[in-house]
């Protein structure tokens, strides 16, 4: 997107060479399908809220807005104007494109905060001129950050991914460097450590200014003794105008063997230099809340009291306030011999072993014990160290939620302290990604699905979000508890639900209505199924390092908990579109707790849950009490579809690279069918790969969708233009059968009938995201074959065989929805017969359940608990889901 429109023309009319490479799209994509237009309309305003209010801390902030189609042309440019009313600079670049070449969604950063927590307005115009810039420098031994007040030095090889951070020219941080330990349990009475440091292999600028730039840095964790290289990472920085903080995202992807690869640490280090005398050197932790713990690397107290002529109060008050005090030589013998007395303390470390306590230690030499300095609940992530001429804060984002998670500091007694923020703490056992059995326990028994050799971790990924605030001195107490926020609700712009509706995007949903009492009874069963499952995250500990984000499956009644520890029970990993539904929850109230949840949970199913290198790459795990414990290894869960709502909101880059990576998945059918178990290949089967219309094809989709509206690729777009080419051609459509399998080959993107005039449909076909493509896919591409056998899958989900043939011919059966089976795919219909009888045929097929909750007390149940019997994710995820799509298109039929 160009930084302001050319003068020749108006900014929403597109140029003849845009015209004509958009004609020529339309063109390629041939069959009987056509690309649907609309006519551009001229832009309106639109307002921004903070996510979760002000932040506390002037910083830089990334975010996605849509546009209705038509409305913003690729050269239009936007102005920002604050909760103030001043303007402020603005950085912008396009997202995605609607297929008439008009821009779908904007991604935007300018530096914000403590602009008043009013309304920010975006509109057409051209920005200020940012005050400071971003300038990024490359060369071919590094790349040089300067955002006006920071410089950072990023080397394109070696071990520091970081090679140092200054302000005002004075050296606050060097040596940047990921840590990871291995435990060898190879000898049960000798237990040894291997440590490996990061090693980098390429370094990509992103973006690079004016307000907003993005550095990517990839590698592999390498041992110091021998050659192994392992662990592969991406670690993206990201830089703002004006601005001293850094964001770190981080993630690694698990390639190693579980059975004897056990991690004992992962972490970030970074060498702080002190240049001030020990009792001018600090130490701080956030707890909860508010609470910060912070203390002098030599207190200046004991039995007799520091002081000197000309200084007045408690010197000690001042040095706990991070004061300085004058250097030793200063004070008179009795302060000076004082001060070489007193305990100089020269390492610490907050450990947050699990989600519910912490302990903060701390020693004066590795000769010496650890002594224990406070506890408490949960750490809000932060530690600093340095001096009252520099120092170093390093904030972890859901810290306890993600335990073990710890921060250590050492050498604060030396030249140069060293502080760790450990994702995985070496206080903690060492990681264990083994299988919970060494036996399959059935699908029959245990809704279980393993297999020898699948039920691996090998490819699967964690990411984290870090943030680093060097400082020219000592922070006060309040600025490090705002540091802390700010790393753990990282500020956020957002549009009203209002607005993301009116442009029609990700898909078919409603807006929260209350003017009648159906509507109302239905919203508020929306509104407590989402507090239930927000208050089961917290009541039942989903938490955890490889699990945060993600929910269970199914409850046990008897035992009052979930299945956690029963098969496919356990874990949900997407099953259902639980991800959909917490977005849909937000899409539509603004909810900044909707927000966090989903965001927790795109996170895990996008990492966790799905394969990036290795024989499953592309692909996902089925549910499972490992997350990669299920055989089941299916593109449903890794699909595109389910994180382009984080994507587009916040401009997340790993999450785009995650959505890239899905785009060519269905060639992994050609190694691993779907349906190899549960509907062997017929010998001599003469086609490539076999898959199902849902919920394969309708993930590739997804996944081809998401790829052509980012790029405008057109031979993703005529991959989907073949699939509904083909379903059109079958004998039954989309009931052609048996299970809707179909031979099919990558290359072309073609289907075909594996069984002449079979007939029959597959249960998971729409129920895993696919409906919610469709409604999406449809607004795009008008394919008449397509739509009609849309509409008869829709309408005739249950009907027989002989029914689907006289629909054949005469269009006619269904019509009132007898042999509808999904009240949202029967309200589709309706949405364009305005049919009655199918209006009113949809409610009755919403299954949603109630939430009503029971307190258990007392010896059966372990803690009091609020609980919700005879739930399960699946009609939870699908019940809201429907009642929210159905809220759009029947509400009226709602009675």
């Amino acid at each position: 997107m160009q930084e302001r429109p050319d003068s020749d023309r108006s900014p929403d009319q597109l140029t003849r060479r845009e015209a004509l490479e958009l004609a020529a799209g339309a063109v390629a994509a041939m069959g009987t399908s056509k690309i649907l237009e609309a006519q551009p309309n001229s832009p309106g305003s639109v307002a921004l809220q903070w996510l979760d209010g002000e932040p506390p801390l002037g910083s830089g902030v990334s975010w996605g807005v849509p546009f209705a189609r038509g409305e913003v042309s690729k050269s239009l440019t936007f102005s920002l104007t604050g909760g103030g009313g001043n303007a402020l600079p603005l950085q912008q670049w396009p997202l995605a494109y609607w297929p008439d070449g008009s821009v779908k969604f904007v991604g935007f950063a300018t530096v914000a905060g403590g602009n008043g927590a009013g309304e920010f307005r975006l509109a057409p115009g051209t920005p200020p001129a940012p005050g400071r810039s971003v300038k990024v420098t490359q060369s071919s031994n590094s790349v040089d950050v300067d955002t006006g007040i920071l410089n950072c030095n990023i080397p394109r090889h070696g071990a520091n991914v970081i090679s140092s951070l200054k302000l005002g020219g004075q050296e606050i941080a060097r040596s940047g460097r990921l840590r990871c330990s291995l435990e060898d349990r190879s000898n049960a009475n000798a237990i040894k450590f291997e440590e490996f440091t990061s090693d980098i292999k390429n370094v990509t600028v992103e973006q690079s200014g004016p307000l907003r730039a993005v550095v990517k840095v990839d590698g592999l964790h390498k041992a110091a003794g021998d050659n192994r290289e392992w662990l592969p990472f991406t670690l993206r920085l990201y830089f703002y105008a004006g601005q001293s903080g850094v964001r770190l995202v981080h993630t690694i992807v698990f390639d190693g063997n579980h059975e004897t690869d056990f991690i004992r640490s992962l972490g970030v280090a970074f060498s702080v230099p002190l240049r001030e005398q020990v009792h001018n050197r600090h130490v701080r932790f956030t707890a909860d809340g508010e609470g910060v713990w912070s203390e002098p690397v030599q207190p200046a107290t004991g039995r007799q009291r520091l002081t000197a002529p000309g200084l007045e109060g408690s010197l000690f008050a001042q040095q706990m306030e991070g004061k300085r005090l004058p250097n030793k030589e200063s004070f008179p013998p009795n302060g000076q011999k004082l001060l070489t007395d007193w305990a100089i303390w020269d390492s610490y470390k907050l450990v947050q072993p699990t989600a519910d306590g912490f302990i903060i230690q701390k020693r004066t030499n590795p000769q010496s014990c650890w002594l224990d300095a406070a506890w408490g609940h949960r750490a809000s992530g932060l530690a600093f160290v340095g001096d009252c001429s520099g120092g170093l804060a390093a904030g972890l984002k859901n810290m306890w939620q993600s335990y073990p998670a710890s921060f250590e500091i050492h050498g604060a007694s030396t030249a140069s302290a060293e502080l760790l923020v450990w994702l995985w703490s070496p206080d903690a056992a060492a990681m264990d990604l083994r299988h919970y059995d060494i036996k399959a326990h059935d699908l029959d028994s245990s809704y279980e699905d393993v297999q020898p050799g699948f039920s691996t971790p090998h490819g699967v990924a964690r990411t984290s979000e870090l943030m680093l605030f060097p400082t020219a001195g000592v922070p006060t107490r309040d600025q490090t508890v705002k540091q802390a926020k700010s790393t753990s609700q990282p500020p956020l712009l957002v549009a009203s639900p209002q607005h993301i509706h009116s442009t029609k995007v990700f898909g078919i949903w409603s807006l929260p209505d209350r003017s009648v009492p159906a509507r109302a009874a239905l919203e508020d069963r929306l509104d407590a199924a989402f507090a239930h499952y927000h208050e089961e995250v917290e009541q039942r500990h989903w938490y955890g390092f490889w699990n945060f984000g993600d929910v269970m499956h199914t409850y046990d009644g008897p035992r009052h908990s979930w299945r956690y520890d029963i098969g496919g029970f356990a874990w949900d990993n997407t099953e259902l579109g639980t991800d959909v539904w917490l977005w849909y929850q937000f899409l539509r109230t603004g909810r900044a707790d909707a927000f966090r949840m989903a965001e927790a949970m795109t996170r895990h199913t996008s990492e966790v849950d799905t394969y990036h290198l290795g024989r499953f790459a592309g692909l996902g795990s089925r549910h499972n009490v490992r997350h990669w414990g299920c055989g089941a290894k299916e593109p449903r869960i890794s699909q595109a579809a389910y994180r382009r709502f984080y994507y587009y909101l916040t401009t997340d880059e790993r999450t785009g690279d995650l959505m890239r990576a899905v785009v060519d998945t269905d060639y992994t059918l050609l190694k691993l069918d779907p349906m190899r178990l549960a509907s062997p290949a017929v010998p001599g089967n003469p086609y490539p790969a076999r898959a199902r219309g849902g919920p394969d094809w309708l993930a590739f989709v997804g996944n081809w969708m998401t790829e052509w509206e980012r790029t405008g690729e057109p031979k993703y777009r005529d991959k989907i233009i073949a699939g509904m080419d083909s379903i059109a051609a079958m004998p039954y459509r989309f009931l052609s059968g048996p299970n809707q399998l179909y031979g099919y080959d990558p290359a072309t993107g073609k289907m075909i009938p594996l069984v002449q005039d079979g007939f029959g449909v597959y249960n998971l076909t729409t129920i895993m995201g696919g409906a919610e493509v469709v409604f999406e896919l449809n607004e795009l591409i008008d394919h008449p074959g397509w739509r009609k056998a849309w509409k008869q899958y829709c309408l005739l989900t249950k009907a027989t065989k002989e029914i689907a043939a006289r629909d054949n011919s005469s269009g006619a059966e269904g019509a009132n929805g007898e042999y509808a089976q999904y009240g949202r795919l029967a309200a589709y219909v309706y949405r364009e017969s305005k049919n009655p009888q199918l209006g009113k045929k949809a409610w009755t097929l919403l299954r949603m359940p109630t939430y009503n909750s029971t307190r258990l007390t007392g010896p059966s149940v372990l803690e009091p608990l609020d609980e919700v019997p005879g739930v399960t994710t699946n009609t939870t995820a699908q019940g809201c889901l429907e009642a929210i799509e159905m809220l759009e298109m029947c509400a009226d039929q709602l009675g």
